[in-house]
């Protein structure tokens, strides 16, 4: 079958689902399969051809309040509920919808079919059911959801469908774990892994594309960070195209990009930077500004060639120390319009061309935080046209004097440390073997003044 054609079987699955009753799925989705269309579809069959109450739950506000515009505009003859406390500030976008409301209590939604929306924080707080108040949950970016949260709001529907990304950052727990470090299906895990751990019946089903990632990116990405999870990009090839031609250094990176590597390596000398590393943040606003200079055009996924503005372009950090020294410098020259985040908060988002701060640039050592695999396939997942990942010299052989021991708890197969400096080697290896690490001198080829 055609990608186009494996897409539409896999929906029509997760759909199939519904109408026989199955009481839990977890859907396991590759970067930009299209995991919140699904939840949007799933959403609105159950309203509308099951005459059933949806909740679907979110992660955070943010993914409520797109998750809200997005069905209140694909689907205005429905009604949506954004269940929130009366103190929340909700974008006047989403307050203006006419088929929107927000209520702070349930009992202002009206009996029948509704579809509510709301982040799990919220869903946990709701007491004094007597059974189920909802035919169906779906829960959005799943994978971010860990077990006790699932298990406070599992109880408030029928079914359960979660939907999520398997090579996201894990969630952030603030709290003592080495009471549950040998239990596969702890508290702390994410809520698809522990289900599909205590359920073996659990037969989870995958999107087999990404309608985000080009092949050439879908080629360095899964090999490794999904190696079980086996998909193809649905649009082979996105075109980027610069006006002005190029004649500094860090221009043989960027023409690589508009020549087919959708993923380059651009490499500075050797450092300890440190967390922020000014000279490697001054690099990437040089180049960010170097690009836009050279009046790039992007093919949309429309097919249309476009011209990219600043507001296109997006920044992914480790730290939010990086994140500052980027935000900073791009302001002092006017181009406050790039989106600069750390890769925890670029989770869902996605922008044509991105630059990322590699997160073992100029460190003297190679950590658990630093080594995640989670992480690193966030910052390299984001971009739909071209990537330009920034780090000092020596990443490869960091890794190497600092390869894992490989500690493992005791019933738990899975090392995520392990995990990830394989990622990272695996990644270093094949842009080195590909030919996709450009050396260059500090910006740009231009010396820093003395």
């Amino acid at each position: 079958m055609s990608p186009e054609q494996r897409a539409d079987a896999a929906l029509v699955a997760v759909l199939e689902t519904q109408w026989r009753r199955e009481p839990v799925i977890v859907l396991d989705s590759p970067p930009g399969a299209g995991k919140t269309d699904v939840a949007e579809r799933l959403a609105m069959q159950s309203v509308g051809l099951l005459d059933e109450r949806v909740m679907v739950t979110t992660q955070t506000n943010e993914q409520a309040f797109d998750l809200m515009r997005r069905l209140a505009t694909g689907f205005p003859r429905f009604r949506v509920y954004l269940f929130a406390k009366a103190s929340l500030q909700v974008p006047a976008d989403v307050t203006g919808l006419p088929n929107v409301a927000v209520v702070s209590d349930l009992a202002l939604v009206p009996p029948g079919p509704a579809v509510v929306v709301s982040n799990a924080a919220k869903w946990s707080w709701v007491q004094g059911a007597a059974g189920p108040l909802f035919a169906l949950n779906i829960v959005d970016e799943a994978y971010q959801l860990p077990d006790y949260i699932f298990q406070q709001i599992a109880g408030l529907a029928e079914r359960q469908a979660l939907i999520g990304d398997p090579g996201q950052i894990e969630p952030v727990i603030q709290a003592e774990l080495e009471r549950w470090r040998c239990d596969p299906a702890g508290p702390h895990v994410p809520a698809p892994r522990a289900l599909l751990h205590r359920h073996s019946s659990i037969t989870p089903l995958a999107l087999p594309v990404s309608r985000r990632l080009v092949q050439d990116t879908v080629d360095l990405v899964q090999p490794a960070f999904y190696p079980g999870l086996q998909f193809q990009a649905l649009t082979p090839q996105r075109t980027l195209q610069f006006t002005v031609p190029g004649i500094v250094p860090v221009d043989t990176a960027l023409d690589a990009v508009a020549g087919g590597q959708s993923v380059v390596m651009v490499e500075l000398p050797p450092t300890i930077g440190g967390d922020d590393d000014p000279e490697l943040a001054a690099e990437i606003v040089w180049t960010v500004e170097r690009v836009l200079r050279r009046r790039p055009q992007i093919t949309n996924r429309a097919g249309r060639l476009v011209d990219v503005e600043a507001s296109m372009v997006g920044v992914a950090c480790a730290q939010v120390a990086q994140v500052s020294a980027v935000r900073e410098r791009l302001a002092e020259i006017g181009l406050a319009d790039v989106f600069v985040e750390t890769a925890n908060r670029f989770q869902g988002l996605e922008r044509p061309l991105m630059f990322v701060h590699h997160p073992l640039s100029g460190r003297a050592d190679a950590t658990a935080f630093h080594l995640d695999a989670g992480r690193l396939c966030v910052l390299l997942s984001r971009h739909s046209v071209g990537c330009w990942v920034f780090s000092r010299a020596g990443v490869e052989a960091q890794l190497r004097r600092y390869a894992p021991i490989g500690d493992r708890s005791l019933g738990i197969s899975d090392d995520p440390e392990y995990e990830g400096w394989r990622a990272n080697l695996h990644l270093m290896q094949t842009l080195r073997a590909r030919g996709r690490i450009y050396p260059v001198p500090l910006r740009g080829g231009i010396l820093p003044a003395a």
